[in-house]
């Protein structure tokens, strides 16, 4: 009789999902400030960086949604926070503007 070793159980499986997290908001992150930089510094206009930050969002939300595991009130919330963020961005560019 063998005796076989477990390769993956539920605490390898979190693990994993965890850093998976972890990665991808650093690098959700590090190219949002890549574009802010780009665009401050350079008075480029890096939409496809942001595009790789926003589909990425879009991909993992169409994924909950599928798996049924979002909050009764996620679309409301998204709409708020997407409103709130806008506004942000035209206070931030004004005040770029004016310097």
């Amino acid at each position: 009789m063998t005796n076989k070793m477990v390769e993956k159980d539920e605490r390898t499986t979190y693990i994993e999902n965890f850093s998976y997290t972890i990665g991808y908001k650093f690098i959700a992150y590090a190219l949002l400030l890549d574009v802010m930089y780009r665009s401050i510094k350079f008075n480029e206009a890096p939409w496809d960086l942001l595009a790789i930050v926003i589909i990425s969002g879009i991909v993992t939300t169409i994924y909950q949604y599928k798996q049924k595991i979002l909050v009764k009130n996620w679309l409301k919330i998204i709409c708020v926070m997407s409103i709130i963020t806008a506004f942000a961005a035209f206070i931030i560019v004004t005040v770029l503007k004016t310097l």
